[in-house]
């Protein structure tokens, strides 16, 4: 018997029954009325956590599927670095060197490793420019060579690799304007 025939009964029962109080009576129905409110509440429950428990299953499902594309394109992308030969220590660190001697999974942001940028004959430390990212804090290097190199542009500007800020603006106009003060 579900529970909607046992409230069935008892409102049976309830009008089956002979109170000499009227109020007894109605003392009951409301309680009736109550119970029956709460099993459709209950029973409201019920189906949508059935609801929920299928769309649970189809998200379980869902993700599995993902795991097992994911797990194909990872053996796909083994097979041709395999055919073309490319090895995970052909990618070198993100400072430039190998980082064999620390821990830092070729992610130099993370380590406090002395990683050091090994420079070509020609050029020494004194042709760096290093300025701090003003919206993240990165150290950001590069070669003053960079500021010369695209000679048709008025504003040069260096970005942060890490965030994409305006680290440092050259601009030529005051360079030339500054050589032909000093001619003068």
């Amino acid at each position: 018997m579900d529970i909607y025939t046992k409230m069935a009964y008892l409102k049976g029962m309830l009008d089956g029954m002979d109170f000499e109080d009227k109020k007894e009576k109605k003392l009951f129905a409301a309680m009736l009325d109550i119970l029956e409110e709460l099993v459709e509440a209950v029973d409201d429950l019920d189906e949508e956590m059935d609801e929920m428990q299928e769309y649970v299953e189809s998200l379980d499902s869902d993700l599995e599927d993902a795991e097992e594309l994911l797990d194909i394109i990872d053996e796909d992308l083994s097979l041709v670095e395999e055919i073309i030969g490319i090895e995970d220590e052909d990618f070198g660190c993100t400072c430039g060197t190998d980082c064999d001697e620390c821990d830092c999974e070729d992610d130099c942001d993370e380590c406090e490793c002395d990683c050091e940028f090994e420079f070509d004959e020609d050029y020494d430390e004194d042709d760096i420019i290093e300025v701090e990212c003003p919206e993240c804090g990165e150290s950001v290097c590069f070669f003053d060579t960079m500021l010369d190199e695209d000679e048709e542009a008025e504003v040069v500007e260096i970005l942060c690799p890490k965030c994409d800020a305006v680290v440092y603006t050259f601009e030529r106009d005051l360079i030339i304007d500054e050589e032909e003060d000093d001619e003068e």
